[in-house]
Parts: structure tokens; sequence; C-alpha cells
């Protein structure tokens, strides 16, 4: 039937021998497994009707799997496709002036492995056109009813009736370009927009999770349940939570690099190992200082202790991020280059090494030296492919990287520099828009997750103290133990202790995974992940001590202690 978009596994790319020999037998096999295990256990242990029934839902979780996977797999590949279509029209129209045919125009298309996923669909347009001589119209129709990703099936759709209309691809491509970014730029703000409202949603989860740590802290003081083992599951809640945040945000913001693939220059990896050195050699200094100096002296907490021997590792992530920030100022100046590039070429007729001379005099900034850097290599005349891919690596831009690459396999094509210059400096500041929209509003999700890792700490902190001053306060009462525990359960000490290692450790682990999603959210380096688990284990620490400080000056000890006699005595 026209019109109607093929099967789940047809869009996911999978196909159905795949999904059952790599998914679905595999899956049952699991499910199998893990029923006889469950099974087993039964015939050891007696267990409750509650615990049966959580048990023997483990075995449905590989068949969820094989049910979930191919729209997982649609979903990431929607993202992936929505993430290239600004460089996959930017490239179809700036090829469509070079001397090549439409078949020929389309395999360059589907032979550039930066264009994946849309490289490997377009090779099937190829096939249909060049191996099994359909129409250029047929092969796009064929493609849009099969891509999970709206916005390239309505491209494809629109393409293929301009062809039946028999309009000039030139000029369709040209006039599409605005509506192909326009689309593109509806799905990046409605990811900003989700991640806007993620945030609120990351709100309160992190307030439900406190909630559940606040009551598994106080209420084996009165169930009598084993505190150390609702501390544990206390820590797979959150680490199920946090992952579970962290997998979303990466996954459903779209892609949008920022260090290009080979962006470590030696000069770059020289400063980077530099800063490695001094920041982990400094962490292992002030480590040791704390343990043999501050610790015997002072009354600091772990927590502290910790933030303290790590504050040198922020030195690592700020050169990152420093250079981080360097290559992002070098996209602010692409644009301009690239207009006078092609406007030079264009109106002068000149080689490419005699442009690049001229425009080597001028100043564009940041890029200046890049850019002279490039002419050397040119004018020597061996590779113009290497002496743009070690630009590239220079300015360590993915976005610089991905069109120099589109600007010099299409001008080597024979397109025309003038309409390549014009489309590629467009759709570039589009995306610098774009990217400024991105840095502010994760700026503001960063700051949401400071202030919540505080509060997190904050509360736990708290809860934790009143644990500690109820078993401090039930133990020191002088009446008989059996009566006592009749009333109210007192943790032993050990188990106390065990728990606020744990508590530290819950603070680490969301300390970690909260940077890794700020890292996930603005697409830059990994590496600066250390910058940020050092500033919220900071937060962290600061919020754990004022959290037991001020609980300690709420709980009036004494007073309680004298109510508390009182009401045990009348009840004797």
């Amino acid at each position: 039937m026209v019109g109607e978009k093929a099967g789940i596994l047809v869009q996911s790319g999978v196909t159905m021998r795949e999904y059952l020999r790599k998914v679905l037998l595999p899956s049952l096999v699991g499910a199998v497994v893990l029923f006889v295990a469950v099974s087993a256990l039964r015939n050891f242990a007696s267990l409750s009707r509650t615990v049966l029934f959580a048990i023997y839902s483990i075995p449905l979780l590989p068949l969820l799997y094989a049910i979930g996977y191919p729209y997982a797999k649609v979903s990431g590949r929607k993202v992936q496709i929505n993430s290239k279509i600004p460089y996959f029209a930017t490239y179809f129209a700036v090829l469509s002036t070079s001397d090549v045919s439409r078949s020929e125009l389309i395999w360059n298309l589907a032979t550039e492995k930066i264009l994946e996923p849309i490289a490997s669909d377009m090779k099937k347009v190829y096939y249909l056109i060049a191996r099994l001589h359909r129409g250029m119209p047929d092969a796009l129709r064929f493609l849009a009813r099969r891509t999970p990703s709206k916005v390239f099936a309505d491209f494809l759709d629109r393409l293929a009736y301009s062809l039946d209309s028999g309009v000039d691809l030139k000029e369709y491509l040209l006039q599409e370009q605005k509506t192909v970014m326009d689309d593109y730029e509806t799905f990046y703000e409605g990811a900003l927009y989700d991640l806007d409202v993620f945030k609120e949603v990351y709100s309160s989860l992190i307030i439900s999770v406190v909630f559940m740590v606040t009551f598994i802290i106080i209420g084996p003081i009165l169930t009598g349940q084993d505190i150390v083992s609702l501390s544990a599951f206390m820590f797979v809640l959150v680490l199920a939570t946090e992952i579970g945040i962290m997998l979303v945000i990466k996954y459903k913001m779209p892609e949008d690099r920022i260090w290009a693939e080979y962006a470590m220059t030696p000069e770059r990896r020289g400063r980077f190992l530099k800063a490695a050195m001094v920041s982990f050699g400094g962490s292992m200094v002030v480590s040791i200082a704390v343990v043999l100096l501050l610790r015997p002296r002072f009354d600091v907490p772990l927590l502290v202790q910790i933030a303290v021997g790590l504050t040198p590792m922020m030195y690592v992530g700020k050169v990152l991020d420093r250079e981080e920030k360097s290559i992002l100022l070098k996209d602010e100046n692409f644009p301009a280059f690239m207009r006078s590039l092609s406007s030079s070429l264009a109106a002068s007729g000149a080689a490419l090494p005699l442009v690049l001379k001229y425009l080597s005099a001028h100043d564009f900034g940041v890029l200046t030296r890049d850019i002279r850097n490039l002419y050397r290599r040119v004018s020597m005349r061996i590779s113009n492919d290497r002496s743009w891919r070690y630009f590239t690596i220079d300015t360590g831009s993915w976005l610089i990287g991905m069109f120099s690459e589109i600007f010099n396999k299409s001008i080597k094509l024979g397109a025309e520099p003038d309409y390549v210059g014009m489309v590629i400096s467009r759709n570039f500041e589009r995306l610098i828009r774009l990217r400024r929209k991105r840095a502010q509003t994760v700026a503001s999700f960063r700051g949401v997750i400071y202030g919540v890792t505080g509060a997190f700490a904050f509360s736990v902190a708290s809860a934790f103290q009143v644990a500690v001053y109820m078993n401090q306060l039930f133990s020191n009462l002088s009446i008989q133990s059996d009566l006592l525990q009749s009333i109210i359960f007192v943790p032993s000490k050990a188990g106390l202790e065990l728990t606020e290692y744990i508590l530290i450790l819950i603070l680490l682990v969301h300390s970690l995974i909260s940077a890794l999603s700020i890292k996930f959210a603005d697409g830059g380096h990994v590496g600066i992940t250390v910058y940020y688990f050092v500033v919220l284990v900071w937060l962290s620490a600061i919020g754990q001590y004022l959290g037991t400080v001020v609980m300690g000056k709420m709980m009036t000890f004494s007073s309680l202690v004298g109510v508390l006699t009182g009401s045990l005595g009348v009840m004797l």
C-alpha cells in the first residue's frame, strides 16, 4: 500500500534472520536458564509468596529485552538520522552542482562514513537505480517508507515529487536547505525542550529517592529490620535511578560532537598528559597529607577528606575545558573563512593554494594560525585530502572537519565554489546558533544538578543523624533491654558505621553519574567529567556536613533524654 510505513524490524535495519539469531534465540535460552535456576533455588529455601513472585519475574527480563530491542533500535536510528540530516542535505546540495551523474552523486553520498546511518540507506537507493534500473523518484519513495525518521522521510518524498515534476535538482536542493534546516531546528529545539522538562522530572525522581533513603535509614529503628541490608538495597535503588537518568539523556539528545576524531594533536596531548600528571601527583600528595596530618589532628568528616584528596584532579578537567572552549571559538570563525574562500575561488578562478595564500594574510581570529598551516600544506601539492584532514586535526573541531570534508570533495568533483560556500556557511551558522541554545539549556540543567546534589546530601545526612542520635539516646537509658527492644529497635554501632560508608558511596556514585550526565547533555569531551565530579563531591561533602551539624543542633539531646525517661518511668 502506497504511503504505508514498513514494519518495525525493517525500520530498525535488522533483518529477521539477525533478530532471530542474535536477539530472540539468546533471550529465550536466557529465560529458560533463569527459570530453571529460580526453580532450583525454591527447593533449597522456603520463600514467601511475594518473594517467589518477584523471583519468578526475573526470567521475563530477557523476553522483555527481545520485545523492546527493535523499538529501542528504531528510536536510536531515528535520533542518529535526524542528527545527520543537516550534513546530508548540505553535501547533497553542493554535489548537485558538480560534474557527476545522478547515480554517481548517490554513490558519493552512500560511501561517506561521516553520514552514517544515512549513507547505508543511500546505498539501497543506489542499488535500486544502478542495478535494478528503477527510477530515482521510486527509489527515494522506497527508502522513505523504510526510514524511522519523519524528517528524512519527508525530505525524500518532497525530492521524489520534485523530480517527477521535472524541477532542476540544483535549484530544488538550494531551496530545500531552509526547509531541511527548519525541520532539524524543530527536532533539535524539541530535544532541548525535553531536557528542560527532564530537569523537573530529574528533581522529582531525586526527591522520591531522598524520601526512600530517609525511610530506609530511620525505618529499621521502628520495624527492626537490618539497617545494613536496607542500606544496600538503597544503594541499588539509587544506582538504577541514576543510570536510567543518564541513559535517557545520552540517547535522547541529538548527536552534536565538539571534538574531532583526531583532535589530540601532539601539542594538545602534551598539555593533557602534563595536566594529568600534575593532577594525579597532586591528588596523591594531598591524600597522603590528609591521612598523615589532617586526619589525626582534626575530626574531619570522611567525605570532606575525600573531596580534599580529589581536588587536584580538577586541573586536568579544567585544561580539557579550556581546549574545548578554544574549539568552540574556532567554530564561530569558520563560516567567515568559508565565505571568503569560496567567493575568492569563484571570483578569481585561481587555484586553491593562491587563494589560501591571500587569505592567510588576513585575520580570522583564533583560526588564523590553522589557516596558515593549511596554506603551507596545500602549497606543497602532495595531497589536498590530507591537508584538509590536518586542518581538522589542528582545529580539533568535529563540525569544522565535517564541513571541510564536504567542501574539499565537492570542489574536487567540480562543484561551483560560490554555491558551495554559501550553502556551507549558512547551514554552519544555523548549527552554531542551535549549539548556543544547547549551551544555555545545559547550563540550567547543570545548576539543577548542583542544587539537587547539595540538597540530597543534606537530607541523607540529616536522616542518618536522627538515627545516630536515637541510637545513642536509647542505648544510654538504664532500663531492661528486653523492655527496650519491645518498644524500639536499636541498630548496632557497627551497623550504623557500615551504613554511613554506604551513604558516602551513594553520594560519590551520584556525583559521578551526574557529572557524566552533564557531559552527555552538552556533547563535550568526557574527560571534563572529572572537573564536574570533584565539584559535585565538594557539594555533597558540604551538604553532608551542614546536615549533620544542623540536625545535631536541632536534636536537643538532654531534654529528649528527660522526656523519654519520664515517659518510660510512667509506663513502668
